[in-house]
């Protein structure tokens, strides 16, 4: 049934100047909060989980890509050791050297290749027949095919390579590797590759010398008078421990370390953390096993040291495990959770902007 009674004053008065403003900063305040939480959902966000390393008996495998401007590829050789008493003289295996020309650019020869042992198959399965280790030779390495498998049979023999190298056919006449013989003095060289290590503390390095090892100790053999000729120049490329994933941190990838004629040769120390990770793109997905790590560095000027001091010159990668893991987790807030937050903000504004404009009103009655 229709009424023609007519609505109270009171509902009809037009808003005050304050409850427009009240109205407009909340419109404000809204949209703000909108955007932000809108910002928020769409984020992908890294979840991280702490728990103890139960992991035991497991293989550390070492991504490296570096360059030496300063050293030839013939004064490079990596070596690895840890505190298990493991040494590992020559770890090349899976390197490739190139060499490159005063300008840091390669030279147009065919990359030096570290080969892999190929003697683990024995020597009918490679075709290349069986080569002396001239007195090295092993159950593990009966055959040195490549003049680096002898010097690494001689440096776990703890024994001199310094003359098997001017004698020895696979060094003097390695037809298969032609531009071994031509490396010159003044050329760079660049190391890439892997190399599979304990899963236990230890160190990788290239060093001036020829490593072996000597009464269970692992040392370089080299002449202190011609250190400051061993130039540690460096450009790290990439280093990772273990695989990696889109958006991994590497911390040393790019790092670049030039020593100039005032501050001379030495000896660079990367002290390396690695805090074995699990990383998940989804709570769903697979499971990725790596390390990520930290570090910190000191460079040692070997001019800085008090005869008879004799400092090895090189670069020592020195990293140690964290007794923790970290599971970490990608994860991004659900459609729901976002409704929910936009209605919270919504009605959360809405009563404080009616609870401003309450009080306002009240205040004028009061006080005028």
């Amino acid at each position: 049934m229709y009424s023609n009674r007519k609505i109270a004053a009171e509902f009809t008065t037009a808003p005050s100047p304050a409850a427009k403003v009240s109205l407009t900063v909340g419109h404000w305040v809204m949209a703000l909060l909108f955007l932000c939480e809108l910002l928020v959902f769409l984020r992908v966000e890294e979840r991280d989980h702490v728990v103890v390393d139960r992991s035991m008996g497991q293989r550390l495998k070492i991504g490296l890509n570096i360059t030496f401007p300063a050293l030839t590829c013939a004064e490079v050789h990596l070596d690895a050791m840890d505190v298990a008493g493991d040494y590992h003289p020559y770890m090349e295996q899976h390197m490739t050297k190139q060499r490159l020309d005063g300008r840091g650019s390669p030279i147009p020869h065919r990359a030096i290749p570290e080969r892999a042992n190929e003697y683990e198959h024995g020597p009918e399965d490679t075709g290349a027949g069986c080569q002396s280790c001239f007195g090295a030779e092993t159950a593990e390495q009966p055959c040195c095919n490549t003049c680096d498998e002898l010097l690494r049979a001689y440096g776990n023999k703890g024994w001199s390579a310094q003359e098997i190298k001017k004698e020895a056919p696979q060094c003097v006449d390695d037809t298969r590797d032609d531009s071994i013989r031509a490396i010159k003095k003044g050329e760079g060289c660049n190391l890439a590759g892997w190399l599979e290590v304990n899963k236990v503390a230890g160190n990788v390095h290239v060093a001036m010398g020829e490593s072996a090892i000597q009464n269970g100790r692992f040392v370089h053999q080299f002449d202190p008078t011609r250190a400051p000729e061993f130039n540690v120049s460096h450009v790290i490329h990439d280093l990772a421990f273990g695989e990696t994933y889109d958006g991994m941190a590497l911390p040393l990838s790019g790092t670049s370390r030039i020593v100039d004629a005032a501050t001379g040769t030495g000896l660079f120390q990367y002290f390396i953390k690695l805090v074995p990770t699990i990383y998940r793109a989804a709570p769903d997905a697979a499971p990725v096993r790596t390390v990520r790590y930290s570090y910190t560095q000191r460079f040692r000027p070997l001019h800085n040291q008090p005869p008879p001091t004799a400092m090895l010159p090189g670069i020592f990668l020195v990293y140690d495990f964290s007794a923790f893991m970290v599971e970490v987790t990608r994860h991004r807030s659900s459609l729901a959770h976002f409704l929910v937050r936009v209605c919270a903000i919504v009605g959360g504004v809405s009563t404080v902007v009616a609870f401003v404009d309450w009080a306002v009103v009240r205040a004028k009655r009061l006080y005028c």
